[in-house]
């Protein structure tokens, strides 16, 4: 299945990143497990519609291309996601495709710093 995965990301010149996380990535699925995935895209949405529409409509997509049941995908865009979620999905460091290495150091490093900025930094002054 992941194989498959990774051959959807390639033949999609929108995605840059693809991360799985969640149980998939830690070993602890079971065999009704969902396959969260996480993506980077290329291209930036304005509209916020659009923006929450594309991962449900990718994984509706990629759904019907592997003939899988429904809600056995499950993606989300890394960068319209919590901070808390993200650091995550990139804790698990289980990127399965990636078409830019600059794209997946920027990832991180954005996702590390909005970490220690917005959630550590806090949590050592108030905590």
């Amino acid at each position: 299945m992941l194989e498959q995965l990774i051959q959807l990301a390639r033949k999609n010149q929108d995605i840059s990143v693809l991360w799985l996380y969640g149980s998939r990535a830690d070993g602890s699925f079971h065999l009704h497990s969902d396959y969260d995935l996480a993506i980077a895209f290329n291209h930036f949405l304005t509209d916020p519609l659009d923006k929450c529409l594309r991962p449900e409509m990718l994984a509706l997509e990629w759904q019907s291309a592997l003939q899988l049941d429904e809600k056995t995908l499950s993606i989300v865009d890394i960068n319209h996601v919590s901070i808390v979620l993200a650091y995550e999905i990139i804790q698990y460091d289980t990127v399965l495709f990636c078409r830019d290495d600059v794209r997946l150091w920027r990832e991180e490093n954005r996702i590390y710093s909005r970490m220690e900025l917005d959630i550590t930094y806090n949590m050592r002054i108030y905590a």
